[in-house]
């Protein structure tokens, strides 16, 4: 039991993030945390909470490693609890790993891509309150006799509305939280919570690792691509054959170039930086499949939304540049709304390749950078420095 020598009345947590989106998260929920911890568990004591972006903590590849380095941060701030938030995915058992707690040392590590695609700061701040009631009623003050939930962390509540509240599975529509408890070698008490999604859990994962690569983020970055693909597109619109394409062709061509020109985009993209991660001995089967599933979610949602900007564009373009009398002699008819649609549509689709091609032109670093998390990233420059090795070895 650690107590807070220093200040009897103030108990301190600290909030240690990897970089990019979990401290980004961990800065926003920090502000109203300490208030709400204040309301819900001692609310004679003034909680303080406090942020710290630790790059070892969006680094290394074992949780293990993760709750050493938390509990370095706790010693060295003098905090009486710290929960650290990673983007490591976590799979035990094949099962989602939500949080990992060593109640004794009141430790826990929160894993963001167990979350999936929805891990909003308001999910993750119930999370850790219910974190922090766990290692508070069963760490830090031993003696208070509170029963927990069966399923999920934090304590169980007298009352039915309070007990509704508090239990974790509420954070999740479809997914229980599922508690277990471990005695280690030192008697040391582990707890770890899992989450048993009703629909495939590699799925949820991946698309959790995605949320944090931040991929709407991406597009500022490839001024190349956005640049030759506009270019290219209000270049072919000179030409009045894509007028009279645009009117040949039904919905599901319109929908078939789209997915090739999006998917050419993404692979292309891939191929031309070496995106893709080979198997080497740095890394495992599963995390290099994640990883990898990872990268093209990432770039699929960047290239849709950058289909999107190419099609608003072009679509004030197509409005204002043709002419209706002009393009009505073109396509033999009269034209209305849904004839400019179609235009702005097959362009978009011609300058999405193109700007596959602008992306081979992009600088290799840079889209690393841009197309990775901070933890994907190290981990790609650390499988190329192995290979670099291994071919200075021959």
């Amino acid at each position: 039991m650690i107590e807070n020598r220093k200040e009897p009345n103030r108990l301190r947590l600290g909030l240690v993030s990897a970089p990019g989106l979990p401290a980004t998260i961990c800065h926003k929920i920090s502000e109203e945390l300490g208030d709400i911890l204040s309301k819900e568990i001692e609310s004679e004591k003034e909680w303080e909470v406090e942020v710290e972006v630790d790059r070892l903590t969006g680094a290394v590849d074992k949780v293990e490693e993760i709750m050493k380095q938390a509990g370095s941060r706790k010693e060295a701030n003098d905090w009486d609890y710290v929960i650290s938030l990673t983007d490591l995915p976590i799979f035990v058992d094949g099962l989602i790993v939500l949080s990992d707690a060593d109640v004794d040392a009141c430790i826990a590590q929160v894993s963001l891509p167990a979350f999936g695609l929805f891990s909003t700061p308001k999910k993750i701040e119930k999370t850790m309150i219910q974190i922090v009631k766990e290692l508070y009623y069963r760490g830090f003050n031993r003696e208070l006799s509170v029963p927990l939930n069966k399923k999920g962390p934090g304590f169980l509540a007298n009352d039915k509305k309070s007990r509704l509240m508090n239990r974790v599975p509420r954070i999740f529509k479809f997914t229980e939280v599922e508690r277990c408890e471990e005695q280690g070698e030192n008697n040391e008490r582990t707890v770890r919570f899992f989450t048993n999604p009703k629909v495939k859990g590699r799925l949820k994962v991946i698309l959790g690792m995605t949320i944090a690569n931040r991929p709407w983020s991406i597009l500022p970055s490839f001024k190349k691509v956005v640049g030759l693909a506009f270019a290219t597109g209000s270049y072919m619109l000179i030409f009045n054959t894509l007028w009279k394409l645009s009117n040949i062709y039904e919905i599901p061509r319109f929908i078939a170039l789209t997915s090739l020109a999006m998917i050419g985009m993404v692979a292309w993209i891939i191929l031309a930086h070496n995106l893709w991660e080979k198997r080497t001995n740095f890394n495992s089967m599963r995390l290099r499949g994640l990883y990898n599933m990872t990268t093209v979610t990432t770039l699929g949602i960047s290239v849709v939304i950058f289909y999107i900007a190419m099609f608003i564009l072009f679509l004030f373009a197509v409005a204002i540049f043709v002419p209706a009398n002009l393009f009505e002699e073109v396509i033999g008819h009269s034209v209305d709304l849904v004839d400019y649609l179609k235009l702005a549509w097959l362009v978009s689709s011609a300058a999405t390749v193109a700007g596959a091609i602008g992306a081979g032109l992009e600088d290799q670093e840079e889209v690393r950078k841009s197309t990775y998390g901070y933890r994907q990233y190290l981990r790609s420059k650390a499988v190329e420095e192995q290979e670099e090795a291994k071919k200075e070895e021959i």
